[in-house]
């Protein structure tokens, strides 16, 4: 992170801080009921509230700037509306304190939490609070009203001000953070406010009657834990395929695996969000599955017929159609499919061109190019050096691959050998051409 970064995102935090004093002054100014609420509530809301923050369902962000979700988001909604701003303040602040103590974060980071969810929190208090009545029915047109707006608040400020903060850190443009931090974040808030809004409910009946919310969000957890643990499981297996497929030939060996370092730090580097990066990586591992339906002798033929030469051309189109049916890779079988498309249109299986393909697919077309270069292959026994397959690279900007993600991509490279980082690239790889000093990992 360079300096000038350094001081864009501390003036951000600053400034997030300014906004959770502002929303405790406005506390004072805005005429609402004030509700009072047994301590012994205080201290048991915190303990689940902090409980629930150790344990995540999922992360989402930008690149090394991520965020996570846990059920603590539908009790924290719901501590916004049961208790006046202050007190409801105060409960969010303690806790977000001590469970990111707990899980070890950075000063800056408690420090942004802290104002983060003050500012949310407060905001969505006094909002319900201006608009409830304690006199009439939870359920009554006024206290629904008010409910809505507040939940409407919550996500708003909290899509916005953690959009700005990963915006500030991967100089990203606001709108399209924004955008994405919607999209990864959409569902977690459809199932845990509602759930928020429940224990309100409850609450305002009688308090005891939230403990029968536990299983209810017991089970939330699990069953998100239990998709995500679902979806590794699937991955793993497919990856265990290609791992199969690779040891049969052994200049291909961890060819996958390399890619995906590759497309990684090309993720990363762009600053892409955690749930495309995720499908991506997902895709760069799995983009030569299709060849295990190739036979051997085919693989390793050094002159191919053109029948020969298109039955390899498929490999693409069979890699999309064994994730066809995988729900969990639906976004990640398009990059697959199209990871052989060129930049100018003369590739295949479709001819797509510029950015009609997608991003993924090209980032990974770049990857998969420059490892197979600088790799032995049967077509090729002696592979170019990595000087030679970077010049390829910078030759082919604009028509086979994106000219601006080849720059990125020879940057990374040229960064990794000035730091002696030779870890993703192959056995025997040759950094320059003869004559001149070179080393191999």
């Amino acid at each position: 992170m360079s300096e000038g970064l350094e001081r864009n995102v501390r003036a951000y935090i600053a400034l997030s801080v300014g906004l959770a004093v502002g929303v405790l002054l406005l506390t004072q100014a805005v005429p609402f009921e004030r509700t009072s609420i047994a301590s012994v509530w205080f201290v048991m809301i915190l303990v689940c509230e902090t409980v629930a923050d150790l344990y995540p369902i999922v992360y989402f962000g930008f690149g090394d700037s991520q965020t996570e979700v846990t059920v603590s988001l539908g009790i924290t909604f719901a501590v916004a509306c049961i208790w006046s701003p202050e007190q409801a303040m105060l409960l969010v602040l303690t806790q977000t304190i001590i469970s990111d103590i707990l899980t070890h974060k950075s000063v800056d980071k408690v420090i942004f939490n802290g104002a983060l969810y003050t500012a949310v929190v407060g905001g969505t208090s006094i909002i319900y609070h201006y608009l409830a009545s304690a006199q009439l029915d939870v359920l009554e047109g006024r206290n629904l009203l008010g409910m809505g707006l507040a939940a409407m608040y919550y996500i708003g400020a909290e899509c916005l001000m953690l959009s700005g903060l990963f915006s500030t850190l991967s100089h990203r443009p606001f709108g399209q953070v924004l955008l994405s931090f919607v999209k990864q974040s959409w569902l977690d808030f459809a199932a845990l406010l509602p759930l928020g809004m429940v224990m309100v409910t409850l609450f305002r009946e009688n308090p005891l009657s939230i403990l029968f919310l536990v299983p209810t969000f017991l089970l939330l957890y699990f069953s998100l834990k239990r998709e995500q643990a679902l979806r590794n499981q699937t991955q793993t297996i497919l990856e265990k395929l290609v791992d199969i497929l690779e040891s049969k030939a052994p200049e291909t060996a961890q060819h996958s695996k390399r890619v995906r370092s590759w497309v990684g730090a090309m993720c990363d580097e762009l600053g892409i969000d955690t749930g495309q990066t995720d499908m991506v990586l997902q895709a760069a591992v799995l983009h030569d599955l299709g060849k295990v339906g190739l036979d051997d002798e085919l693989l390793r033929k050094r002159g191919l017929s053109p029948e020969e030469f298109h039955r390899i051309q498929g490999h693409s189109a069979m890699s999309a159609e064994l994730l066809e049916g995988l729900t969990l890779f639906r976004g990640g079988r398009e990059i697959v499919l199209h990871h052989h498309e060129r930049y100018d249109g003369a590739g295949y299986p479709d001819h797509l061109a510029g950015e009609t393909i997608p991003l993924g697919a090209r980032i990974i077309a770049i990857a998969d190019s420059f490892d197979a270069m600088i790799s032995v292959r049967p077509y090729r026994p002696e592979p170019l050096t990595v000087d030679d397959a970077l010049k390829i690279l910078d030759e082919e900007r604009g028509k086979q691959f994106d000219p601006d993600l080849v720059i990125t991509f020879t940057n990374l490279v040229t960064d990794r050998i000035h730091t002696g980082d030779v870890s993703n690239f192959p056995a025997g790889v040759r950094l320059h051409p003869v004559g001149i000093s070179e080393t191999s990992a």
